[in-house]
């Protein structure tokens, strides 16, 4: 293996990567990287302090699997960039590298939900943040690397459990996780959830709606006069302030 300093001609990113080899995949934007391309990239813009902070973090991660060093030192870049996505997106992989590390050789298993709980929190404390400031074209390579997390980084023994979701709205807009069910199920947790009422509202929804959905969800009928009331819903709940971006049910 023979490593040199590369640069991301997508996003700029510092990467270090094995010149014996073609292709690559940039870690901070998922776009396909030609190796010669990124190191000659390198040579002609040089490496400034920011990009030296960024593969000294990445050597440490990757080759050392120091995940305190690498924090440290994408907590260095934040300090010199403080929305810098790179620096963010590194931070949410030293914590899903080191979740997954503990998983697999230091027994991290306690109590139930542990791992599921601190992917959560990595993904909120930093994966999102960094999908906020991202570039456009970068957002969705995020979102699937979050979900992919989510979805897969699990207790090794444990039931799966039933996920309470919007049934209707999932069955018109065609995911539970899209934009138009962020919002309504940010609404649920902290709207309806709040009062005495909206409890109930909730509690029959998810004993009536999962047989409405499994009858009349494949419908044109049921989609096309759901969607016309949910789409109001939405648009008053966005003017309220209910955001669209990417959300991890509350309970």
């Amino acid at each position: 293996m023979s490593l040199e300093n590369g640069k991301c001609p997508s996003c700029g990113g510092a990467l270090i990567l094995d010149s014996s080899k073609e292709k690559a995949v940039c870690k901070y934007c998922g776009h396909e990287v030609i190796i010669q391309q990124a190191v000659q990239k390198c040579i002609v813009d040089g490496i400034a302090d920011f990009d030296t902070i960024l593969l000294s973090a990445q050597e440490a991660m990757d080759f050392d699997n120091d995940f305190d060093k690498a924090r440290k030192k994408y907590s260095e870049g934040l300090n010199l960039r403080p929305h810098d996505y790179k620096c963010l997106w590194g931070l949410y992989l030293c914590e899903i590298e080191g979740i997954k590390y503990a998983k697999q050789y230091r027994g991290f298993v306690q109590l139930p939900n542990d791992i599921e709980s601190s992917v959560a929190a990595a993904i909120q404390r930093y994966g999102y943040k960094a999908y906020q400031y991202a570039p456009d074209d970068v957002k969705p390579y995020y979102y699937r690397e979050m979900e992919t997390d989510k979805n897969t980084i699990k207790n090794p023994v444990e039931e799966k459990k039933s996920q309470q979701g919007c049934y209707i709205a999932t069955a018109v807009y065609g995911s539970y996780d899209c934009p138009e069910v962020w919002i309504l199920r940010r609404y649920r947790d902290f709207k309806l959830d709040k009062s005495i009422g909206g409890r109930l509202f909730i509690k029959i929804y998810y004993a009536i709606s999962p047989t409405l959905v499994r009858l009349f969800g494949k419908t044109s009928g049921f989609n096309k006069r759901w969607r016309k009331r949910l789409d109001k819903k939405i648009i008053k709940l966005k003017n309220l302030g209910y955001k669209d971006t990417p959300y991890i049910d509350k309970y």
